[in-house]
């Protein structure tokens, strides 16, 4: 099992950091922040998928 996220892990990373930078506090809708949403969920998402790897390849 490597140590380090890998590339997809660091793009989640850096759309995870976005989302929250561009996210307006003050005004929550989703209208208003669609698209720092849209980076959380694909922050999320790509995250997923590193711990869902990592949990692969630690069964083998």
């Amino acid at each position: 099992m490597k140590n380090s996220l890998g590339f997809v892990g660091f793009i989640a990373i850096i759309f995870l950091t976005f989302g929250i930078t561009y996210l307006d506090f003050d005004n929550l809708s989703f209208g208003y922040n669609y698209k720092a949403y849209a980076m959380l969920i694909i922050g999320v998402v790509l995250f997923g998928f590193v711990l869902y790897g990592f949990k692969k390849s630690s069964k083998k």
